[in-house]
């Protein structure tokens, strides 16, 4: 069985296959969010033609309204069923202890289920680095809160865009102690403290919870993989589609 799972975001619409035979999860593209098109559903139809690849069910995220109607109709183009991953969570379990469960964001309940399969998360941090950079704390195996920040190019557009004499410059992840010129003191401040930013989160819970394991995922977390490895938390950049493949075993019985 191959599941086709979707994870649309406010940047990126994250398209993956999952095949049950070799418990493999395969890229298959990643259009930008407001690049939507009406045709879109026929162009991911002829990619998966193209590559020879049969999809027997969709499931998928999503916190744009007008990709769910295009996710659909593209799950009648394929003649498949597709699943709002939503709608297979019981969201009156107690493992939310939150205020109101029925408003959390799905991509938290996906991370949140991998951590608990794969890494047997208990209590600890996921910390997930896309549009926005979140802290999702686990306590007792329970999700009692979250910190919402702006993500890294978030907070780097937000800088740029209105500064014109900004905007013509490359900017990335610096190996420099101090900036002394604009572009490496921007890439200081917009790319490594941000994972400064990150790391002082993290101490700060753990004056008041039980931090065990943290766990870095989401596109943007790729930039610091380096620095993930070598002693912050553990590194899964595809850790919602694995959450994604956890609930959908509740439904491939």
């Amino acid at each position: 069985m191959k599941i086709l799972m979707i994870d649309v975001g406010n940047t990126t619409a994250d398209f993956r296959v999952w095949d049950s035979q070799t418990k493999t999860i395969t890229k298959l593209t990643r259009p930008l969010t407001n690049s939507v098109a009406t045709d879109s559903p026929k162009q991911i139809v002829q990619l998966l033609k193209d590559q020879e690849i049969v999809i027997n069910k969709i499931l998928y995220v999503s916190v744009v309204p007008v990709w769910n109607d295009l996710i659909r109709e593209l799950a009648v183009l394929l003649k498949v069923e597709v699943f709002n991953v939503r709608n297979l969570v019981d969201l009156e379990s107690e493992i939310f202890a939150i205020d109101n469960s029925a408003k959390i964001g799905a991509d938290f309940i996906c991370n949140y289920f991998a951590a608990r399969k794969m890494y047997n998360l208990e209590n600890g941090v996921i910390v997930s680095m896309g549009t926005a950079t979140t802290f999702l704390v686990v306590q007792d195996a329970c999700i009692v809160g979250t910190i919402i920040a702006p993500g890294l190019t978030t907070a780097l557009n937000g800088l740029i865009s209105n500064a014109a004499l900004l905007q013509n410059f490359h900017y990335e992840k610096s190996d420099k102690i101090i900036g002394k010129n604009t572009v490496d003191a921007i890439n200081l401040g917009a790319y490594n403290a941000h994972l400064w930013m990150t790391t002082a989160v993290i101490n700060n819970l753990r004056k008041n919870f039980k931090i065990g394991q943290v766990i870095y995922t989401g596109g943007n977390s790729l930039v610091f993989e380096t620095e993930i490895a070598n002693g912050l938390g553990k590194f899964n950049e595809q850790l919602i589609f694995e959450g994604i493949v956890a609930i959908a075993k509740n439904i491939t019985n």
